[in-house]
């Protein structure tokens, strides 16, 4: 799915718009059939309880790239030679509870080191370099 670039406050329509989503999204997963859904929860490493979480983390397509560039991660090559590592990342990072300080650090132009210590996916991102 791909967005325009966000603005720094989405606006209430932008927000509508993703819920909407979101919801046609989880009725369209919510749809298959017991096994189905499974299978493909496991295949993307997620479950029952995650899934929602992860579907409504917008702060991914925005934190992420920006987070792999200061640790000069190039994100287009790791999705061409390992998509299943960065869809990886996603899933961590939709699942992190630091977003908030991420989104100033970055916007702040703060040091990997200091970002690598709020961040789930540094290690991971360290290993890449």
């Amino acid at each position: 799915m791909t967005h325009s670039t966000p603005t720094a406050r989405e606006g209430w329509c932008a927000r509508l718009i993703r819920s909407w989503r979101m919801s046609r999204q989880m009725g369209a997963l919510n749809g298959l059939e017991p096994h189905d859904r499974s299978r493909m929860l496991s295949e993307a490493g997620l479950n029952d309880h995650t899934v929602a979480a992860v579907m409504g983390a917008g702060h991914v397509e925005r934190l992420l790239p920006a987070a792999m560039a200061l640790h000069g991660i190039d994100g287009a090559a790791l999705d061409r030679s390992r998509p299943d590592l960065l869809h990886d990342l996603q899933r961590v990072c939709a699942q992190c509870g630091n977003t908030h300080t991420c989104r100033h650090l970055l916007a702040d132009g703060a040091a990997c080191d200091e970002h690598g210590r709020i961040c789930p996916n540094a290690g991971t991102m360290e290993s890449l370099r």
